[in-house]
């Protein structure tokens, strides 16, 4: 008897202090309060494209160590992917996913806004964003969680770094023919975001002539990667953080930041208006927009969004270090995006 009360005693002062720790994590009542009440929702499910394959577990398991006792389970899909499978949801009054993660090109958020299915939040952790990024918030609903960058990749084993091409009017040579590797705009986020500003930049006379050197047209940026790992193309267009993790793996890839401008897209977070567990949804938007956070995408050579973490780039220099194209708005996407598409297809369809 004895040694069972000493033992509920040691349970109790467990306990305490866990719930003593996790008061300290908050730096409001009202985000104890959300916590409270997310511990009784059960796990959250997190439809997201912004990041790599391996990514979004990594912030998973950050947002659980940061919130003990809650869980995310990501779905990832290309940018195209998962707003259709959201879109299926939403028609057929599923309600599956909390959190919904994306590029934002196409003007999915001001979509999903107009149909009134964003639920409103306005994150404690808004306040501490970049100021660069701030502008890009829509109050109360949409937030920038993660700066992405396009670029160019070649295979090293392929191609020297001397005869590497170093622009993306480089790309319109035709020794590129037969060479070069491209994805797809109405799935891939981050060849749209390329697509976009190329096209504002040059029209869209820049692919009609890129279309003439015969590209490989895969449906992502993953399947260019592909490509370009086995040599079946020894250059290609993608996101530098996926060029970058296929080179620590030890594959031939080296990563070219343009000097015409390498491509800048952002990452956006929003909760939606049917989140089946709407208090940890808060608390992951929280989460999504931390140091902690920030950290992760750092680590995973993603741009951060916070002040205070540092990110770097191939060859560890800094952002700072290399020319950017300014970068294409969400509304404008929306207006641009469709026709651009229709066209890019029925050219390289042939």
């Amino acid at each position: 008897m004895i040694l069972i009360r000493a033992r509920r005693a040691v349970l109790r002062l467990a306990a305490l202090g866990l719930c003593l720790l996790l008061q300290t994590n908050f730096a409001s009542a009202d985000m104890q309060a959300i916590y409270d009440a997310a511990r009784k929702e059960g796990p959250m499910t997190w439809y997201i494209s912004f990041y790599s394959q391996d990514l979004p577990a990594k912030a998973a398991a950050g947002f659980a160590k940061a919130y003990p006792g809650l869980t995310v389970t990501p779905v990832r899909l290309t940018s195209g992917g998962i707003f259709q499978r959201l879109n299926q949801d939403l028609r057929n009054h599923l309600a599956t996913a909390s959190v919904f993660t994306t590029t934002g090109i196409g003007g999915q958020y001001e979509m999903l806004l107009r149909a009134g299915e964003l639920m409103q939040y306005m994150p404690e952790a808004a306040d501490k964003l970049s100021p660069g990024v701030k502008p890009m918030i829509t109050p109360g609903y949409v937030y920038p969680m993660g700066i992405g960058l396009m670029a160019l990749a070649y295979n090293t084993a392929k191609l020297k770094a001397a005869d590497a091409p170093t622009s993306w009017d480089a790309l319109l040579d035709p020794k590129w023919h037969g060479k070069i590797a491209i994805g797809d705009p109405s799935f891939s986020g981050f060849d749209a975001a390329w697509d976009m500003t190329m096209v504002k930049r040059e029209g869209f006379a820049y692919y009609e002539k890129l279309a003439k050197n015969d590209p490989l047209v895969q449906r992502s940026t993953l399947d260019s990667l592909t490509a370009l790992n086995a040599g079946e193309r020894i250059v290609a267009a993608l996101p530098d953080t996926i060029a970058i993790e296929s080179a620590a793996k030890g594959n031939p890839i080296a990563v070219v930041y343009p000097t015409d401008g390498t491509v800048v897209l952002l990452g956006y977070t929003a909760i939606l208006k049917t989140a089946p567990q709407p208090n940890t949804a808060r608390l992951f938007t929280e989460f999504l927009l931390s140091a902690e956070h920030s950290q992760i995408m750092a680590d995973s050579h993603l741009q951060s969004v916070r002040p205070e973490v540092t990110s770097t780039i191939a060859g560890g220099r800094k952002l700072g270090d290399i020319k950017l194209a300014a970068p294409i708005s969400t509304a404008d996407s929306e207006k641009v995006l469709p026709d651009l598409v229709e066209r890019w297809r029925d050219l390289f369809s042939h």
